[in-house]
């Protein structure tokens, strides 16, 4: 889809006139780790496991931050709320399995969600949120709570569940300016914030429920982050550190209310991405939404990582593979393009009233190999996510999900009902490792998953292959020799990619 609409030497003579494509403030994802936006991959509360989260401010600077979890279908949004991170602060919270109460979630009370824990002592808004925690809540995917399309509700099912996994962004708003604010946000000498200030800010007549952008000053970046996934009665926890984006706004505050979607990755306002590619660093502007540099970030035709199934050592393997974009490009309830789904997701969320409702599914290919060169045989059985979409017949592997979990078997027969083994995802995909002589398996090797799709909405009309991808494998092992089960041992790696951009 060409929107080649302006020549790369008008949009130059612009960017030189104007500064609007200024390849400093271009959005890049910090190989360093730290910058103004984290994207956490994926977080649960399945299976026994908790996420803890943290966020540290590496600055001399008082910070206004949106915290967003994502749940995992279709990323509608389970709990935002407001941090205010005094210089050098780490604010820390856990996720944990709940019953959804009639206080938080009226007729969702009953259904099983999340609630976010914290004994940290940096300023939230909502106070309560570090007092008392909070309930995820189902507004986000059913904002009426009446399961009707017209309202919001987008098929994705009428469940709290939705909410047990998905991935979760942190996103600097601005930083304040006001000495009083920044005094309410620091801790004493006790490690206690008084926030007083901070919460009187946001009441009916403060000066922030008039005007969000009242002492706020823009972000700088400087923030870093982790999750640990961790299953205390198996003795397994497994971390991984935030994705870090930069240069993400460089002219705009974004702060905004807690009770306010805005801002997303959406809300960024450099049209411009910086990549690395094969040791050379790749600029474009894009045409239609500023998520689309966001986007360029993560785009990639290739995933690589490895797997491990031996039964001896009683091993699994589990992928994540999270599109944290895919929300802009196929939910027609967003209207970031007007239009879905757009470049480069094929397929809209809302899916029409058939088979494909509550699901956007994209195609992708997969190659194994063992550890000895060794490729199986061809047929790779495309399970869908359990349970199935009704009336969906596919030939070739999908994924149908905003944050999907790829589980590897090496057994003939996979019971497409049952949650992963490890994660406990009831948005999963299995593959059998089945080797070209049957009843053998490939228990050990590596794998690399493809995707065809592409889009070319930039400036300079080059193409991007792939999808806006993030995720990470987890493996874990069981000792037999334990007859009571408890000695777990676990790893998780980040995925490794490949990039193809081509000139037109």
């Amino acid at each position: 889809m060409k929107r080649n609409n302006l020549t790369t030497a008008v949009v130059a003579g612009i960017a030189g006139v104007a500064g609007i494509a200024s390849v400093s403030n271009a959005v890049n994802l910090n190989s360093d780790g730290v910058g103004q936006v984290l994207v956490y991959p994926y977080y649960t509360v399945n299976n026994g496991l908790n996420t803890l989260v943290s966020v540290v401010n590496t600055t001399d600077e008082t910070k206004a931050v949106k915290v967003r979890f994502l749940e995992g279908k279709n990323s509608r949004e389970c709990l935002d709320f407001n941090i205010y991170m005094s210089e050098y602060d780490v604010w820390t919270a856990g996720l944990v399995p709940a019953t959804a109460t009639a206080a938080f979630s009226g007729p969702y009370a009953g259904d099983d969600t999340v609630k976010l824990v914290t004994f940290d002592n940096t300023c939230t808004v909502p106070g309560d949120i570090r007092t008392s925690g909070y309930e995820f809540l189902p507004w986000g995917f059913d904002p009426q709570g009446d399961g009707n399309v017209n309202s919001g509700y987008d098929r994705g099912g009428q469940d709290l569940a939705r909410c047990t996994e998905g991935h979760f962004e942190v996103i600097e708003m601005g930083v304040l300016t006001n000495s009083g604010d920044r005094s309410s946000a620091r801790h004493n000498a006790s490690g206690v914030a008084s926030c007083t200030t901070i919460l009187s800010n946001w009441s009916p007549t403060g000066k922030w429920t008039a005007n969000s952008a009242t002492d706020i000053s823009p972000p700088t970046g400087g923030l870093f982050g982790s999750a640990s996934l961790i299953d205390v009665a198996r003795g397994v926890d497994v971390a991984y550190n935030a994705d870090a984006i930069q240069s993400f706004a460089t002219q705009t505050q974004l702060h905004s209310s807690s009770g306010n979607v805005f801002p997303s990755l959406s809300s960024g306002d450099s049209i411009t991405s910086n990549i690395f590619d094969n040791g050379a660093v790749v600029t474009d502007s894009w045409n239609s939404n500023t998520v689309q540099a966001v986007s360029a970030l993560y785009m990639h035709d290739r995933v690589y990582g490895e797997y491990v199934l031996t039964d001896g050592i009683g091993a699994n393997t589990e992928w994540v593979v999270t599109f944290p974009t895919k929300y802009a490009y196929v939910d027609s309830f967003k209207l970031d393009f007007g239009v879905v789904p757009f470049e480069p997701f094929t397929t809209s969320f809302q899916g029409g009233s058939g088979a494909a409702a509550g699901t956007a599914c994209e195609e992708y290919g997969i190659s194994l190999w063992d550890r000895e060169e060794q490729s199986p045989q061809g047929d790779v059985d495309p399970l869908l996510p359990s349970p199935p979409p009704p009336g969906i017949i596919e030939t070739v592997p999908i994924f149908c999900w905003e944050a999907n979990v790829l589980e590897f078997h090496n057994e003939e027969l996979v019971d497409d009902t049952l949650a992963s083994s490890i994660l406990g995802s009831n948005l999963n995909t299995h593959v059998v490792t089945q080797a070209t002589t049957a009843p053998s398996y490939f228990d050990t090797g590596w794998v690399a998953l493809s995707f065809g799709q592409s889009t070319d909405d930039n400036f300079r009309g080059v193409t991007y292959g792939g999808l806006p991808v993030t995720g990470f494998a987890v493996q874990r092992y069981i000792n037999a020799s334990d007859p009571s089960g408890a000695k777990n041992y676990a790893g998780l790696f980040k995925h490794r990619y490949a990039r193809n951009i081509v000139s037109s």
